[in-house]
């Protein structure tokens, strides 16, 4: 409830008014191995807003897929995240992810983290950042439903690429290392401009926990084709 709070008095300050916002929202046909293997409906939904010297970007995904004999993937995740610039470089963070997954090997996760950031490249057509932090997280596993709250640390880094003003790709990846667990977490995403504000995308995402089950695979790749609608600012 406080961290829903705190994000809803930020998103109806008045001085938000004149903040830079933008967005996408997309869905489409979805393939996936590990432990789940079938073609699946995804959606996305992704909004940003920025005024200096902060920044914040919210995200959420969801997967559904069943068949005759049932529903065999099914996964949900949001995440926020508040970035507070010291200078042009160098910025805090503080970053919420939760997920729930019905057959993977963890059912639900939540990470709260603190952290560094630094843009290590700020050109018009490449950029980097690579981040370090650290927080909680607390699990749920699948099959006992054994809870688990624990301390960790956090890395990660982004690359993007504007290739052209109609397409781009973006590189992803996060590190969560805990006790019981490490969580990894790439994508990469290939945006190809159709018209306006409609584009298509390419996404491939990895995830792989170094703990789990006996009967589960440590990881699962989502290979996804989504056609998605970008809005706000440029």
């Amino acid at each position: 409830m406080l961290r829903t709070g705190i994000l809803a008095a930020l998103l109806l300050s008045p001085s938000l008014a004149h903040a830079e916002w933008k967005g996408e929202a997309g869905a489409g046909l979805l393939t996936t191995s590990g432990n789940s293997e079938s073609e699946s409906f995804n959606g996305k939904f992704l909004l940003d807003w920025k005024q200096a010297p902060w920044k914040n970007a919210f995200s959420a995904t969801a997967i559904n897929q069943g068949d005759e004999d049932g529903r065999t993937a099914e996964r949900y995740t949001v995440g926020d995240k508040l970035d507070w610039h010291i200078n042009d470089r160098d910025y805090l963070f503080g970053a919420v992810d939760w997920e729930k997954d019905l057959f993977g090997g963890t059912r639900e996760r939540t990470a709260e983290t603190v952290g560094y950031g630094r843009h290590l490249l700020m050109g018009p057509v490449h950029t980097l950042d690579a981040e370090i932090g650290a927080g909680a997280r607390q699990t749920e596993e699948q099959d006992t439903g054994d809870k688990e709250n624990e301390a960790i640390a956090r890395a990660g880094g982004k690359y993007q690429w504007k290739i052209s003003d109609h397409s781009a790709f973006a590189q992803s990846v996060k590190v969560e290392y805990g006790k019981s667990n490490t969580y990894t977490e790439a994508i990469s995403e290939l945006k190809l401009g159709i018209v306006g504000n409609l584009f298509a995308s390419l996404s491939f995402t990895l995830r792989n926990n170094s703990d789990v089950p006996e009967d589960t695979r440590k990881t699962d790749t989502f290979t996804a084709v989504n056609l998605s609608y970008g809005f706000g600012g440029s």
